[in-house]
């Protein structure tokens, strides 16, 4: 079953932000990054689709952050958010609200959706920095979000750009 939480989670963080989030041979990504790992039960997990991710032993939840330096586009944060949410239908927006962070302007939010017949929750912060799009990702199974999600409050407080 955390085989299927996990196929899940990929296609909702990691495709889903396939046109805004891949770098290409002109899109980067950011060097300066300084966060601590999450803690336990989160496991570090290998994907090309993010800088790091990392998904829960416990709850199939998943933790990522992706940068993108370089983007002749420049999309918007709003773009940003659009893009990482694409691949849920009967999306619902529970939370958004702007805000400080790293310095930057950012947006904060938290979205309810469907992936493949799955409720599923997602929170995401994207900001811009440096010449650089940033978006840190939290999601699950619906029932299951808020069981960790203190641990991706405390992983976004220790997450900087220099």
């Amino acid at each position: 079953m955390k085989n299927c939480y996990f196929i899940i989670l990929n296609l909702i963080f990691l495709w889903g932000c396939v046109s805004v989030q891949l770098p290409s041979s002109k899109d980067l990504r950011s060097k300066n990054v300084q966060f601590k790992t999450p803690q336990a039960p989160f496991k570090d997990f290998a994907t090309t689709q993010s800088d790091r991710a990392w998904i829960s032993e416990k709850t199939g939840n998943t933790i990522s952050f992706l940068s993108q330096c370089g983007n002749q586009n420049d999309p918007s944060i709003e773009q940003i958010e659009n893009e990482s949410l694409s691949s849920l239908s009967h999306l619902v927006g529970i939370k958004g609200e702007n805000f400080y962070f790293n310095e930057r302007n950012a947006k904060f939010s938290i979205h309810r959706g469907v992936l493949d017949g799955v409720a599923v929750q997602v929170a995401l912060i994207i900001f811009k920095k440096n010449g650089c799009d940033y978006t840190l990702s939290y999601g699950g199974i619906e029932e299951k979000f808020k069981i960790e999600e203190q641990i991706f409050n405390q992983f976004t407080k220790n997450f900087k750009i220099p």
